[in-house]
């Protein structure tokens, strides 16, 4: 192995594990922040009174069964997707409240 081969051996050699860490450390503080993102968006639904929680096509048990599952997605696109999927059903049965 030529001089040049060795510094560029261990060139990458270092710099791999240096990359991996990073990878990795990304991974962990993009996991931290979505976490902390839902756990804040959760706690600002369960304050919500039943009222407003109506008024954006909620109920408070939905928002319970959102946070006690633990889904691939995102908590609040799951509620998103009942909230729309609930209004939906409500406008095509003419009905207005989205209880109905």
């Amino acid at each position: 192995m030529t001089r040049a081969e060795t510094q560029t051996f261990a060139m990458t050699a270092v710099a791999q594990p240096a990359g991996v860490v990073r990878a990795i450390t990304a991974s962990l503080l993009a996991r931290a922040t979505r976490y902390w993102k839902v756990r804040t968006a959760m706690r600002h639904l369960s304050e919500m009174s039943d009222w407003q929680l109506a008024d954006i096509g909620l109920t408070r048990s939905d928002v319970d069964m959102v946070a006690l599952r633990n889904p691939r997605k995102l908590a609040t696109q799951a509620l998103q997707e009942i909230a729309y999927e609930r209004t939906r059903m409500a406008a095509l049965h003419g009905g207005t409240d989205p209880k109905s």
